[in-house]
């Protein structure tokens, strides 16, 4: 049976990204060692934008909702 996927703060992802750039920039690893960490780093990226992306449509409805009043 299948974990559930545990999400992650917009927090963690960053500090995950920041950990591959890191090993990526110390240029010592294989080819494909890179593609691996780029893969997840670009999925990151994803994940991140994700996130973003529904912190501005909830500060978008509470800015429209206050405008309300």
């Amino acid at each position: 049976m299948a974990k559930p996927k545990k999400t992650k703060s917009f927090e963690n992802i960053f500090e995950d990204l920041e950990k591959i750039v890191g090993k990526m920039d110390e240029g010592d690893i294989h080819l494909e060692k890179s593609l691996e960490l780029f893969e997840k780093g670009m999925s990151l990226v994803e994940e991140g934008k994700s996130k973003l992306d529904e912190a501005e449509l909830k500060i978008k409805t509470l800015t429209k909702n206050s405008n309300l009043a």
